[in-house]
């Protein structure tokens, strides 16, 4: 219905969620990542889904948080050909987006938040 994601996941990363199922399920619904079933342990022992945008690909790592534990400062960095795509892509998918900016270096971005409000930055792939 909405084609393939307009981003890539650079490298792998890890992002702390309390509801791991419904993390999964928003992943997959919302930036539509698809799980990856490489990995059978997490080194923290902790339930994890890995999700990539295809089979062989970096990944975003969820990791479901012990009871009562305060999640990391870490974000995902997503990168995209086409900024203003990627945002319209998103937020026709019901993902609430900030603005485009740019920081001091010239760089442009934009972030989300999943649902549980941990940031994901969207920026222009490298030249």
């Amino acid at each position: 219905m909405w084609g393939s994601p307009p981003f890539s996941i650079p490298d792998n990363c890890v992002v702390d969620v309390r509801n791991l199922v419904a993390a999964r399920e928003w992943y997959k619904e919302k930036l539509g990542l698809r799980e990856s079933h490489d990995r059978t342990e997490d080194d923290s022992g902790r339930p994890f889904a890995d999700l990539c945008l295809s089979k062989g690909d970096t990944f975003i790592s969820l990791v479901e948080l012990e009871p009562g534990a305060t999640p990391g400062k870490q974000h995902a960095i997503f990168y995209a050909k086409k900024l203003e795509k990627a945002r319209e892509w998103l937020a026709q998918r019901g993902v609430t987006v900030e603005p485009i900016t740019a920081d001091s270096g010239g760089n442009q971005f934009f972030r989300f938040r999943d649902l549980e409000g941990n940031a994901i930055e969207v920026c222009v792939e490298p030249r």
